[in-house]
């Protein structure tokens, strides 16, 4: 077995509280949130904004943490982050997000994976929860 991978995620809301969410372009098609796998040597922060950035053309800073999620059949871990927008986005549809949209927490979009309504749902309940980033030590 090796190392479990990370999968970081947001909840990016607009001023009208909605979330910000991706459709998918290949497997279930599903609307999911923005996130992916980690780069090598790239922090979970800094991970989630460029996927953020990748997916919707969305500028956002996490503002702090969710939770820490797994399951038992799959051999990865994902984090969830809360996160603002500091500029808005060109959206372009591409071979992984074919459509991009805000939704009110109480009508996601129909075609999404029970687990992310959950984790949506921790966003907007759980508001407190610690999030320490340790600059890297030297200088670089």
């Amino acid at each position: 077995m090796g190392m479990p991978s990370v999968g970081v995620f947001a909840v990016v809301r607009n001023q009208a509280d909605e979330v910000l969410c991706v459709k998918l372009n290949y497997g279930s098609g599903n609307w999911t949130l923005p996130g992916g796998h980690l780069d090598e040597k790239e922090s979970p922060v800094e991970g989630v904004q460029r996927e953020i950035f990748e997916e919707t053309g969305y500028k956002a800073k996490v503002v702090n943490f969710v939770g820490v999620y797994s399951a038992p059949e799959k051999d990865d871990i994902v984090l969830l982050f809360r996160a603002e927008i500091l500029q808005e986005g060109k959206f372009l549809p591409n071979k992984e997000i074919v459509q991009i949209g805000f939704f009110p927490v109480d009508s996601l979009p129909k075609a999404m994976h029970p687990w992310n309504r959950e984790r949506i749902k921790d966003a907007f309940t759980h508001m407190e929860s610690s999030l320490r980033v340790f600059e890297r030590a030297g200088n670089g």
